[in-house]
This record gives C-alpha cells, sequence and structure tokens, in this order.
C-alpha cells in the first residue's frame, strides 16, 4: 500500500478499538466500518466529520444535534462552498462509469 498500511482516520485516538489505525485493527482492513456502526447506533456524527468542517478543540457535543449547531457556528465561505462543489463534480464525472 502507497499509504504504508494505514487508513485514512483524521482521530487521532488509535487506542479506541474501533480506529481503523489501532494495532489491533489495522491488519484486518476493515477501515471506518466500526466506528461509523458505533456513532449511528449512539446517534452520533464520526469526528472526521466534524474536522471537515472545522476545529473541533473544546467541542464535547458530537450528536447528530451537536454537529448542526457546529456547522452552523463555523460556516464555509463562498469561496469554500464552491471549490467542494468543483471537487465533488470531478469526483462525481471520474466514477460515471463504474
Amino acid at each position: 500500500m502507497s499509504d504504508g498500511g494505514k487508513h485514512f482516520c483524521t482521530c487521532g485516538d488509535t487506542k479506541c478499538p474501533l480506529n481503523p489505525n489501532n494495532p489491533n485493527n489495522a491488519s484486518t482492513g476493515n477501515g471506518c466500518d466500526g466506528c461509523i456502526r458505533k456513532n449511528i447506533a449512539l446517534g452520533e456524527v464520526p469526528t472526521c466529520i466534524f474536522k471537515g468542517s472545522g476545529s473541533i478543540d473544546g467541542w464535547d457535543d458530537f450528536s447528530v444535534e451537536g454537529f448542526a449547531r457546529f456547522v452552523a457556528l463555523h460556516p464555509r465561505s463562498l469561496e469554500e462552498r464552491e471549490r467542494y462543489a468543483r471537487l465533488a463534480a470531478s469526483f462525481e464525472a471520474a466514477h460515471a462509469n463504474e
């Protein structure tokens, strides 16, 4: 693997049993499945989604409702929204025939 065998994960808590880069999970290839399943079951949003929207320093409410508040407090600029729209369109075009 070109990524050194690591999964994409912005969570630094590699002691978490659900972190895909936890040494006990890294070799299974399960990715983020366990973390996402846990978050859905608890009505939460994974940390990586929060981090993609802004700094989570001091944030402690990772519920779905907390995410709605977080997004309202961390609005993206028009330029950033347009940049993400271009990235999404490029991704969709590249995967249109799959």
